[in-house]
């Protein structure tokens, strides 16, 4: 069996209802967060990966795949 976890780091502002009521029609099998610190790899997605999780929680029963790389987990933002 093969299970798919959907990357949503892509996902544009102000659509993410639309697009995680649309994968989850799609069946995906997870939704996969990409947390970054801006230390470890260059780019910082700590802030909007912790809000569209939250959002995801409140909307889905969908688990969540999370993918850190940050520099220091204790002490990430």
């Amino acid at each position: 069996m093969v299970e798919v976890s959907t990357s949503i780091l892509s996902v544009k502002e102000g659509e993410e209802l639309e697009t995680f009521l649309n994968l989850e029609v799609a069946k995906t099998d997870y939704f996969h967060i990409d947390v970054m610190d801006g230390k470890f790899v260059e780019k910082d997605t700590y802030k909007k990966m912790l809000n569209n999780a939250s959002y995801i929680k409140r909307i889905s029963n969908i688990p969540l795949d999370v993918h850190l790389m940050v520099e220091d987990v204790r002490t990430s933002n």
